[in-house]
Parts: structure tokens; C-alpha cells; sequence
């Protein structure tokens, strides 16, 4: 019993734990360097991010997720009748990608 709702819950974890990072990031970029919550945030994100080891599984759950929310909404059985959930779902996966590979790696700043 255990071990069945611990592998329910990891994926989970791991997908909140990126979301909570990249919601760090995110308010890191708003702050800005003057505000002293910015700063902090700007550090404890750049920290994290340096250290693939943390992220990796969580970034890699994150794509396992959004694999299977593409397939469901590309096939027959998709919940919304129209297309912008494959719209939303391939620009966010092509927003991360071109930033990922024209941005820079972050693990080396």
C-alpha cells in the first residue's frame, strides 16, 4: 500500500518542486536586483539550477507529464472540443526549448 501511493505521489513531488523553482526564477526576474526578496531569490534560484542532480528528475517528470497531456489532447479522446490545448501545450514546449538551446545551459553561470 505504501509503495503504491509513493509511486503516485513522486511524480508529483518532482513536478512541484520544478514548478516552485521556476516560480522562484520568475520572481527573482520581477524583483529585480534592489529589492532584497529579488536578490535572495536570484541566488537560492541560480544555486538550485547549478546543480543538475536536484532538477534532473524533476525536469524530466515535467516532460513525462506534458508528453502525456500532448498525447490525450491530440487523440480521439481529448476533454476540450477545440485546439488550443495542443496550441498551448506545443508553444510552451517550443518556448522552453529555443530558450534552453538559443538562451544558454544555466548550469554553467
Amino acid at each position: 500500500m505504501f509503495v503504491l501511493l509513493r509511486l503516485l505521489v513522486r511524480p508529483i513531488g518532482y513536478l512541484s518542486f520544478v514548478l516552485s523553482l521556476l516560480a522562484l526564477s520568475a520572481a527573482a526576474r520581477i524583483l529585480g536586483d534592489r529589492n532584497e526578496l529579488g536578490f535572495f531569490s536570484e541566488r537560492l534560484a541560480r544555486m538550485l539550477w547549478r546543480y543538475p542532480e536536484i532538477t534532473r528528475r524533476g525536469i524530466i517528470t515535467a516532460w513525462l507529464i506534458w508528453a502525456a497531456a500532448f498525447a490525450l489532447a491530440v487523440s480521439p479522446l481529448d476533454p476540450l472540443a477545440t485546439r488550443w490545448d495542443e496550441v498551448v501545450l506545443a508553444l510552451g514546449a517550443l518556448f522552453v526549448l529555443v530558450r534552453q538551446y538559443v538562451g544558454g545551459h544555466r548550469a554553467g553561470r
